[in-house]
């Protein structure tokens, strides 16, 4: 009998027991989170683009025909100002049409005079007026051919043939285009940079901006907007936009990426720490955890730049509701959390 009491003693410990256990398993344990206000902060708007460095302005000189080089006056990295000869084509053709030039221009200066005393009839003066025009023209085109003029002041940068050789009116050597020497004014420069179209419209003419060079960290140079092409690529959907900077001291070189940022001014916006926001794996879209009396919603956002460790937010939260910063990982939508300061 003792024997039966005690088995029976033992079950009921042993059926308590359990049931406390199971009890106490099935109580989900609440999750402590941290929070913070959302806010509106003084946010600075910058555009940022990388852009391609050009000269301001760059020729390819060249005769109009197919002539011999009887001599080049500068080399690679001659500065020439403008209306200096650079290089003087063969001139046998232009001795001809010089002598028949003189001789034209002083027939004329004989028939005005003549005209003036009455010894010749207006059909006559006219007649050697026109001859001396004639003349006058093709001896400025023979000319302009065979003395190759700077257009503008700048650099030489690049020279592809020597005293003596043929110019053909044909690319060679790896050219685009048939040239003797290549002039390109980089005292002023221009940047193309490919805006995105939304950013365009508020891109204005006039408007300063930034330029930095990756091999000139500790240079910031200033320029501003000078062109806003009126057209919408069709393909990438940008438009092109051009900054002007002065290069006064040659450090920047055409044909270098730089980065460029033109100054929108400030707004207030909302921003809340990157490291609250998360991402849905199934629709990829952007969320946070909201606290309200003790539960932790979720909240789909729309956000926009980064700026440090904060992002701003353009949809989906207001100033003054409470988002959890710390402890958000592994909630789900509608669970009760409570807030643990020193999380």
């Amino acid at each position: 009998m003792k024997w039966k009491n005690l088995i029976v003693g033992l079950t009921l410990i042993f059926l308590i027991t359990g049931c406390t256990k199971k009890e106490t398993e099935n109580v989900k344990e609440i999750k402590s989170v941290s929070t913070q206000k959302v806010e509106r902060k003084t946010v600075k708007n910058i555009l940022t683009y990388t852009g391609l460095v050009h000269p301001w302005e760059e020729a390819a000189l060249v005769a109009q025909m197919a002539s011999r080089v009887r001599k080049i006056y500068v080399k690679e990295g001659d500065y020439v100002q403008k209306g200096q000869l650079l290089v003087q084509m063969d001139d046998q053709q232009l001795t001809q049409i010089e002598i028949q030039f003189n001789d034209t221009k002083r027939d004329l200066e004989w028939a005005e005079k003549l005209k003036s005393e009455g010894a010749i009839s207006d059909q006559q003066y006219e007649k050697i007026k026109l001859a001396y025009e004639t003349t006058k023209t093709n001896y400025e085109k023979i000319l302009e051919n065979t003395q190759l003029r700077a257009p503008f002041s700048g650099v030489i940068t690049a020279k592809y043939l020597n005293d003596g050789e043929l110019f053909m009116m044909t690319p060679a050597g790896g050219r685009a285009v048939p040239s003797i020497v290549h002039l390109m004014n980089l005292s002023l420069l221009k940047i193309k940079i490919a805006v995105n179209e939304s950013d365009s419209y508020k891109i204005r003419i006039g408007q300063k901006a930034r330029i930095f060079s990756e091999f000139l960290p500790d240079e910031v140079f200033q320029g501003r907007v000078s062109r806003i092409n009126p057209v919408v690529d069709p393909v990438t959907k940008t438009v092109d936009v051009e900054i002007q900077v002065s290069n006064k001291e040659n450090k920047i070189r055409a044909n270098s990426f730089v980065k460029v940022e033109i100054d929108m001014g400030e707004t207030k916006e909302i921003t809340i720490p990157t490291a609250a926001i998360l991402t849905d794996q199934v629709s990829g879209k952007k969320y946070v955890y909201v606290y309200q009396n003790g539960i932790a919603k979720k909240r789909i956002i729309v956000t926009g730049k980064q700026i440090n460790d904060e992002t701003v937010i353009q949809n989906g939260l207001k100033e003054n509701e409470e988002i959890i910063v710390e402890g958000q990982y592994n909630l789900t939508d509608n669970e009760p959390v409570k807030i643990f300061k020193g999380l």
